[in-house]
């Protein structure tokens, strides 16, 4: 489903002002998220994958929190990928290096990488650390891009879930504390040293490998094929998108550290 090496093709004799357009939409997906947060929160480091020499051994991530990422099944992967067929995917992993923005929002990048046929791929879908763009007649003027992803109660339990996205699909990220009744910590958030299992559900858009609009992230669309949005994941009145949003299940990882993972203050 994700475009691993990151680029635009620009198309002749099209309208400049599309053009520009479509290349900033490109350069969003692809640029590393920064912010300057006055009130003293965590800013995401970005992260920088080593890959393995000769094609072997284990990617390491620079920052965040990685651990081993099991598919459901290999058509899961072939359909999450989507612009190539893969032969056999092997040391697949899942790096979450998120942080808070403000009001308890986490934003940021979900990597999940893989060796293929010798080459290593990396797909890196995000969440920004800004706000919507402001404009007249458009929804959701100045909200969080991050609103949707943080940390809740629900059934005695810490949880968190959110979106993320690239230019060809989304997806969501939901954690569910192994121990059942965990306690969370103040106003929410996980207490650092508990175990969480990971679960990825993906939303290919229809219109793949066109960049949508950088004005709105996939949750923010009402209409049309970059819409991701999901009820149960906006609303946290369950764990998982459900079946009519569109999202399948991708895969599960456990034996991250959430104090790495979301840079939570030691």
């Amino acid at each position: 489903m994700k475009t691993y090496t990151k680029y635009c093709k620009i198309v002749s004799s099209v309208l400049l002002v599309s053009t520009v357009l479509m290349a900033v939409g490109c350069g969003k997906s692809a640029s590393s998220d920064s912010v300057v947060n006055n009130n003293g929160n965590p800013v995401v480091p970005p992260i920088h994958v080593q890959p393995p020499i000769g094609g072997g051994g284990t990617p390491t991530f620079s920052s965040g929190s990685t651990s081993d990422f099991t598919p459901v099944s290999l058509q899961a992967m072939n359909d999450y990928v989507g612009t190539r067929p893969l032969n056999n995917p092997s040391n697949i992993k899942i790096n979450v290096n998120l942080a808070q923005v403000e009001a308890g929002r986490y934003g940021g990048t979900i990597s999940i990488s893989y060796i293929d046929n010798g080459i290593q791929y990396n797909g890196q879908l995000k969440s920004g650390l800004g706000r919507n763009q402001s404009a007249p007649g458009m929804y959701d003027n100045d909200r969080l891009e991050s609103d949707y992803n943080y940390w809740f109660r629900l059934n005695n339990q810490t949880i968190f879930s959110g979106f993320f996205e690239d230019n060809i699909g989304a997806i969501t990220l939901t954690l569910v504390p192994i121990n059942n009744n965990q306690p969370g910590g103040n106003d929410g958030e996980p207490i650092g040293t508990a175990q969480y299992k990971g679960y990825v559900y993906f939303k290919n858009f229809t219109v793949a490998m066109v960049p949508h609009s950088p004005y709105r992230s996939c949750w923010f669309k009402y209409i049309g094929p970059y819409d991701c949005r999901s009820n149960i994941i906006q609303t946290k009145h369950d764990l998982f998108p459900g079946a009519g949003a569109g999202y399948k299940l991708l895969g599960t990882f456990e034996n991250i550290s959430i104090n790495s993972a979301f840079n939570l203050t030691q």
